[in-house]
């Protein structure tokens, strides 16, 4: 069976560095550059004028030639179809760089559509209510001062802009606790101090440490997890109180 003509590829780095990057295209005893074969390593080095990539295998006829991504991008042509399969089993390929699969491309490109299609139909159907949760969740913003249609405006670009991160909270069963504990830094029921790092109780008669913020996470979720808990579970029903009287 005749093998597909090739008509080139596109290699992506996935992380840019600078405006051109030069990767590593041979073997060398400070440097290694292996492949292994399914047998053992062997020494890869990218000549153009060779039909193997591995040392043992080359002439001493070789023409070197640099491969470099420009802009964080290489294209091969379709006379650079070595370039490519050499490039596809460099050991830096899916790590440092990767092939751009325009199938796969826009395969994901229609998944994220529906996904954020997805999440501003689940954002029509919310009560207003939960809207309002969503909103002082992902935002600063006051909801009390928003209008009926200030709300649903908000609420519907937060599910454009954040579709996954939206329809995840929408259907977490702690979203009010989360809210909660949103509202009630929000509305100065506690404080944040040092940083980040420390909540405290600020009511008039006590301003004593509540928790720690563990490194790494948000006040707003360490107050919730702490909120659930049964050191916070009295002053919890407080704030509910509050928030729905």
């Amino acid at each position: 069976m005749k093998n597909k003509e090739f008509s080139g590829a596109v290699f992506l780095l996935k992380k840019k560095s600078g405006a051109s990057f030069i990767l590593q295209a041979r073997d060398m005893p400070t440097k290694r550059l292996l492949h292994h074969d399914g047998n053992r390593n062997r020494s890869l080095r990218y000549a153009s004028n060779q039909d193997s990539f591995y040392v043992d295998e080359q002439d001493d006829n070789i023409i070197l030639e640099p491969i470099i991504f420009e802009d964080g991008v290489l294209r091969c042509g379709p006379h650079q179809e070595g370039l490519a399969r050499f490039l596809r089993i460099h050991p830096s390929f899916n790590s440092v760089y990767t092939e751009w699969d325009p199938a796969k491309d826009a395969e994901e490109r229609i998944n994220m559509e529906n996904l954020i299609l997805d999440a501003q139909i689940a954002a029509r159907g919310l009560s207003l209510d939960k809207m309002q949760s969503v909103i002082r969740i992902f935002t600063e913003k006051n909801t009390d001062k928003m209008d009926v249609t200030e709300v649903k405006w908000e609420c519907m670009r937060i599910a454009k802009n954040y579709p996954e991160e939206f329809m995840d909270a929408i259907n977490d069963p702690e979203l009010e606790s989360e809210d909660i504990a949103a509202r009630a830094i929000r509305d100065g029921f506690v404080s944040v101090r040092n940083g980040g790092r420390d909540i405290h109780y600020n009511e008039k008669d006590n301003k004593r440490r509540l928790m720690t913020v563990p490194i790494g996470e948000e006040p707003a979720s360490a107050l919730q997890a702490w909120l659930k808990s049964d050191d916070g579970l009295d002053f919890y029903k407080k704030l509910v109180n509050h928030y729905e009287a």
